[in-house]
């Protein structure tokens, strides 16, 4: 009697997590079906079918579970210059607006702007996100308080310049030293050169050697537009994906956004080095750098996330819309309405994401980080819903409900349960009328 009283009592623990989701319609294999989930220290120990039980419990029986959203090509805090430098192509909107704004930002400034981009993302389903800016500090210190997850990187440009260099490259290691797994393991630093018209290719050797030696990855822009194409091709008598694989740069540790103006000998390349690349369909429009064919690199197994690249670019962190604006480019360019399925975005957007940066996530299933987010079925822009894969992949927008990260519930019927969200919109005026003050 004794015995069977035990192992009930060691079958009810068993049974008994830190979280659990019942009765969602889960996103599994590629499918959305009925099941529960528990979670226990941050990762994903149950899917099934079974009666769970947890200390908190949410109860999705109207929801939409799926993995969380992975942005994989921002600069966050950049969002505190939307519609301030807008109807600009790439470099005039760099050269002319932008880099003469960022000579004036003070670091609350990038403090403040990291928490407004940060909150923008989570309420619209990112659970984690890729940054390259400067002021990283104050970038991380946004995300160890949101609770977000993040792959950080201070945004280095040594311009030709030896000194420079150093100093770059000292910077972005301290940074690595000070911030890597830090808030609960929820951050990883990497490096990131910013372009090959802003890098020299000895720094460019220098910033992989550092790479290899701390273990870590390397993102880069590449071939954002047919300028900076010509810039590499006058300057190196080669384009710029064979002009990496000469210095060795290329290889399963590297990131690569945009790739918009690539022949398919370089995507090729990229396909034997194992590069991952981000695709940022809104902002290259926005900048009017052109299409990417990601159809082509999806085809032939090269690994492609998404990104919404800079608040100021896009000028949304809105990923849902990356989604629908991919799938409707690729139809578009190959006039193919079946080129890349719906399905294919979704996997772009979570578990593309989280491969890229080397995180066991972007799934749900157990051993897998437990970063998800819940859906409200009942939301105007999804009904009715026939099939949801489809609703979400063409809506462009989500009613995004719960975002659950690291096992953590950091929002809750759209509240955001880690910061004061009021307080930093409010702090974000401030900062842009000072802003504006500081042109003048």
């Amino acid at each position: 009697m004794l015995k069977r009283l035990l192992k009930k009592l060691e079958e009810y623990k068993m049974n008994e997590y830190d979280l659990v989701i019942r009765n969602g319609l889960c996103l599994i294999n590629d499918k959305f079906i009925k099941a529960n989930i528990g979670i226990e220290k941050g990762i994903i120990e149950y899917v099934g079918k079974e009666n769970i039980k947890g200390e908190t419990l949410i109860d999705a029986s109207d929801k939409l579970v799926m993995p969380g959203l992975f942005n994989a090509h921002t600069h966050v805090a950049m969002c505190i210059f939307r519609g301030l430098a807008e109807d600009l192509p790439l470099q005039s909107w760099l050269k002319d607006k932008i880099w003469k704004i960022e000579s004036k930002l003070k670091p609350r400034d990038v403090y403040y702007g990291a928490l407004l981009g940060i909150v923008e993302m989570i309420k619209s389903g990112t659970t984690a996100f890729y940054d390259m800016y400067f002021h990283m500090d104050e970038v991380a210190k946004a995300v160890s308080e949101s609770k977000i997850r993040a792959i950080l990187s201070y945004g280095m440009a040594d311009r030709w310049d030896e000194s420079r260099a150093k100093t770059e490259l000292k910077i972005g290691t301290e940074f690595l030293r000070k911030w890597n797994n830090r808030s609960n393991g929820k951050i990883k630093v990497i490096f990131g050169p910013h372009a090959l018209y802003t890098c020299s290719l000895d720094f460019l050797r220098q910033v992989k050697t550092a790479a290899k030696k701390y273990n870590t990855l390397v993102h880069m822009h590449v071939s954002e537009t047919k300028d900076e194409v010509n810039f590499v091709l006058e300057k190196y008598k080669k384009r710029p994906i064979q002009l990496l694989d000469d210095i060795n740069f290329l290889d399963s540790n590297t990131i690569l956004a945009h790739a918009v103006w690539i022949t398919d000998d370089e995507i090729m390349l990229l396909k034997k080095r194992e590069v991952s690349i981000v695709h940022n369909p809104v902002s290259n429009l926005k900048l009017t750098s052109g299409i990417s064919e990601v159809y082509k690199m999806i085809n032939i197994g090269i690994n492609v996330c998404l990104g919404t690249d800079g608040g100021a670019s896009n000028n949304s962190y809105n990923l849902f819309e990356e989604i629908k604006m991919t799938l409707l480019l690729q139809k578009y360019i190959t006039c193919k309405a079946d080129v890349l399925k719906a399905i294919d975005a979704l996997k772009m957007a979570t578990k593309n994401g989280y491969k890229a940066y080397k995180l066991k996530g972007g799934n749900i299933k157990k051993g897998f980080l437990a970063d998800l987010i819940l859906i409200n079925k009942k939301s105007i822009s999804l009904v009715p819903m026939y099939n949801p894969v489809y609703s979400i992949a063409y809506s462009g927008y989500c009613d995004v409900t719960h975002s659950i990260i690291g096992g953590e519930l950091v929002m809750c019927n759209r509240e955001i349960l880690t910061v004061d969200e009021e307080k930093i919109i409010s702090k974000a005026e401030n900062i842009a009328n000072d802003i504006l003050n500081r042109l003048e």
